[in-house]
């Protein structure tokens, strides 16, 4: 009778810890699931939402989202196609209003106008006036 229950005994340890191991899986396996749909959602807001407002809290983050790619990194412009350098004296001269008129207002910049608030074109306003020397 000793025996019977000494296997007894192991027996139920061991459905015990069968069952901790399982709760554990299952708990590791909601924690993982959880971490990826966090992750996946980061992945598509980053990749999908590029231009949120947020995203450029500067007129130098701005300038380089939205108008390096044509004025240039330098804002020397590209003469070869027509556009204009955003440092020199016509510039210097320009009043704050006269270029966020042309950011704003300019067709060329109508794709990129659209998506900029009034706190923006001031910001790059800022910044292309302190690119001038």
């Amino acid at each position: 009778m000793a025996n019977f229950a000494t296997v007894e005994s192991l027996k139920k340890p061991t459905e015990l810890t069968r069952q901790t191991i399982s709760t554990e899986r299952i708990a590791i396996m909601k924690i993982t699931k959880l971490a990826l749909l966090i992750l996946t959602i980061a992945v598509a807001l980053f990749v999908l939402i590029p231009s949120l407002s947020w995203a450029a809290d500067d007129g130098a983050t701005l300038y380089k989202a939205k108008c390096a790619a044509c004025h240039g990194a330098d804002a020397m412009g590209k003469p070869a196609a027509k556009i204009p350098a955003l440092v020199g004296d016509e510039i210097k001269k320009a009043s704050d209003d006269q270029i966020a008129k042309d950011i704003t207002e300019k067709p060329k910049h109508a794709g990129i106008a659209k998506n900029l608030t009034p706190d923006q074109v001031k910001m790059l306003v800022a910044y292309i006036k302190s690119l001038q020397k």
